[in-house]
Formats: C-alpha cells, sequence, structure tokens
C-alpha cells in the first residue's frame, strides 16, 4: 500500500511500514535537519516543509497517511494548552488533509502522540480528535496505547495510536483489540517470551510484539546533571567509538550514599530498595534531578523513555556515562548511525531541495531521537493493516 507521512521526523513511521511491505510516496517535515535526514534516507521521495502550506492536491494519491503531530500542547510536561495550543493544533492541518484525500480512495489514517492525549483539554482531547476524524469521512476510530518495551527495544515508551478506516470497520484488527488476534502485544512482564538485547549490543531481534525486554546492568540517569552535580574525585574517559565516560570512586557520592559493586548490598537511593546483583547495578542518585523523581520508574532494568529535552545516561561497571545517539536509535529501532549523516537542505517554495550529505553533530541527533515513532512499533502497525485490508479482498 502507499502512504504519506505527515510530521515525518527522521522517518520512524517510514521506515517500520517500508520493513512491513508499505510504499513511502511523500512527506512533510519542518525542521531543516530532520527533513535532512529523510532526504538522505528515503531519496526520491517529494518532501515538503509547512504542513499549513501543503494542500491535498500537492500529493499523489495514496492508500493511507500517518501522522505523529506535535506532542508539546498534551504532554503532561508542557503547558497542557491542548489542541487549542499552536503546536499539537496542527492536528486540524493533518485532517483537512486527510479531507481532501479520502475522496480520493484514502482507507486509513494513522495518528501517534503521547498519552497525556488521554487527559489534555479537561479529558476530552481524544473526543475532539475522534469527532474530528468522523467528520472527515471515517466510518470507523479506534484507539490504543502501546508501549516500546514489548516491540524488542529497552525503553518504556508510552504512546496513543489512533487508527481511522474510511472505507470499512477495521480499526480493532488493526489495533489487535482482541486476545485472540495474532500479534496481541504482551499485558504483563510475566507473559513475554525471550529476552530483547540491551541497548549496547545492539543485536538482531524478533519483532514478533511480544518479547520481554531487558536492559541488563542497564540503569538510567539524567545526563544533564553529571557536568554540574559530580562530587571531587572524577576522570573522564572516552571508549573506542563512545562518548566521554565518567568515573566515579567506588562507593563515594554525593551525600554519603554509596554505589555498590555486583553482589554486594546496596543502600536505599532516592527512597527505592535496590539490590545488586551480577548483571545489575542502582541508579545513580543526583538529588532532585534523578529519573525517578522524574516520574520514570527505574525498576526491572528498563530505560525510560527517550525525549527531546533530556539525554539519559547509563551506570554501568561503576561508571556513568550519556547514551550515544547510536545506542538512542537502537533504543527507538533504528539501524546505527540512521541520524549520523544528512543531506544540506534548501527551500524552493514549500518543498524541500536536497544537497550535499554532511556529518550530523549529536545534539540535533539527540533531539530527532527523543522525537521519533519507535519503529519496531510503527511495523507491528503496518503489517497489521497490511493483513486487515488483504483478508477484506
Amino acid at each position: 500500500m502507499r502512504f504519506i507521512s505527515l510530521f515525518a521526523g527522521v522517518g520512524g513511521f517510514d521506515l517500520g511500514m517500508e520493513r512491513a511491505g508499505h510504499e513511502c510516496v511523500a512527506m512533510v517535515e519542518y525542521d531543516k535537519h530532520a527533513a535532512g535526514v529523510l532526504a538522505h534516507r528515503f531519496p526520491g521521495v517529494p518532501l515538503f516543509c509547512d504542513v499549513r502550506k501543503v494542500s491535498a492536491a500537492d500529493l499523489p494519491d495514496a492508500d493511507f497517511i500517518t501522522y505523529g503531530f506535535p506532542c508539546q500542547d498534551l504532554s503532561t510536561a508542557g503547558k497542557r494548552e491542548g489542541l487549542n495550543g499552536d503546536r499539537s493544533g496542527l492536528f486540524f492541518e493533518a485532517t483537512r488533509l486527510i479531507r481532501g484525500m479520502q475522496r480520493r480512495g484514502l482507507q486509513f489514517a494513522l495518528a501517534e502522540n503521547v498519552a497525556g492525549l488521554l487527559s489534555a483539554d479537561d479529558g476530552v482531547a481524544l473526543a475532539r480528535c475522534v469527532r474530528e476524524l468522523l467528520d472527515c469521512g471515517a466510518r470507523d476510530v479506534g484507539w490504543r496505547t502501546l508501549d516500546s518495551q514489548w516491540f524488542g527495544v529497552a525503553q518504556r515508551r508510552r504512546r496513543v495510536f489512533l487508527v481511522s478506516d474510511f472505507a470499512g470497520e477495521r480499526a480493532d484488527q488493526v489495533l489487535a483489540l482482541a486476545e485472540s488476534l495474532r500479534g496481541h502485544p504482551a499485558p504483563s512482564r510475566e507473559a513475554g517470551k525471550g529476552l530483547a538485547p540491551t541497548v549496547t549490543q545492539g543485536a538482531p531481534f524478533s519483532r514478533t510484539g511480544n518479547e520481554r525486554v531487558e536492559t541488563q546492568a542497564i540503569v538510567p540517569v539524567v545526563a544533564n546533571t553529571l557536568t554540574r552535580r559530580m562530587h571531587k574525585g572524577i576522570n573522564s574517559t572516552v571508549d573506542e567509538g563512545q562518548t566521554p565516560v565518567v568515573s566515579f570512586q567506588p562507593r563515594i557520592g554525593r551525600n554519603g550514599r554509596g554505589y555498590a559493586g555486583p553482589g554486594e548490598p546496596v543502600p536505599a537511593l532516592s527512597g527505592a530498595d535496590a539490590g545488586a546483583t551480577s548483571d545489575m547495578r542502582p541508579c545513580v542518585a543526583f538529588g532532585a534531578q534523578n529519573s525517578a523523581s522524574q516520574g520514570d520508574s527505574v525498576s526491572e532494568h528498563l530505560a525510560p523513555t527517550l525525549d527531546k529535552s533530556k539525554v539519559p545516561a547509563v551506570f554501568s561497571r561503576l561508571s556513568v556515562r550519556r547514551l550515544t545517539p547510536r545506542e538512542c536509535e537502537r533504543l527507538q529501532g533504528f539501524p546505527d548511525d540512521w541520524t549520523a549523516e544528512r543531506r544540506k537542505m534548501t527551500l524552493d517554495g514549500n518543498r524541500w531541495i536536497a544537497g550535499d550529505i554532511e556529518q550530523q553533530a549529536d545534539n540535533p541527533r539527540y533531539k530527532q531521537l527523543g522525537n521519533a515513532v519507535t519503529v519496531n512499533v510503527a511495523e507491528w502497525i503496518g503489517r497489521r493493516i497490511r493483513s486487515t485490508s488483504e483478508a477484506g479482498k
């Protein structure tokens, strides 16, 4: 099936859909650096800049549209302006295009956003989205929260996916809402089968959507605290192919907190009781800046959600360091170095024109990967769209 990608980012939706057998025929992305990655990784696909300046007439015929519209006004970490905000309100630009495409054979539209969509606008933001999509001509609308940890990547990342069906009543089949449907993600950790690789190993993994995910010996802390909250006696070293590593004096920490080695008892850190084993270390605490105090659980050895505002770090072998961009790519299901290069981009009206290849700095890579849709989740949904469509023929 042919699809159009709005708010494409660096292609998480698009790579997943292509892995599921679909073809991307047009993209829209406002950020110049992210557009450069798209132009490099999806050469030849028409790439537009501002979704507000795109009309349905500009776009080719397609079977479905994906749109991971901006989350800033919906996120619980933001000002919660909801769908009336300037950024999350771009949802209505997506539906404007959906209206135009629906008259040309559009079958599905697939949205993605943060779980804050469920509570924004005093709890009615999702209902507003559903009503708008029904007004666009959808015959069926369904939604579901999916967590990336069940799709073979080592992070908790709960996102709401909203499926609109313009050709039937198949949204529940696409999202596998019935327990009996094949591919239903594991409802609990005990029900998962097998282990996904750790983020640093990058080994191949199954994409069945039924994986138990752990990051052995990798527990997150917030990286932006490293340069201003460290105690004396630290050394910065560089491992081959890695960003700088900050090494601690063993069992010496701020406020007298200790750091235990493998097999040794661990004191309570940030109010959470922990115990060390041969494949596990506790989270390093930096007062109010640690992961636990920001609402990201550090239990069960899973990294928290990647986002664009802070770069997580790992505590391993009595050292703390930032996750590298390559590791963040693995946490999102991208191939290694997916964002390492981009095209130089210039605008011709509202159309991006690609130039030479250039290397990309780490900071835009972290931002892009924090904003991305997890590739594995997109692929799973893409396969559901494909099988559901084929079953209806």
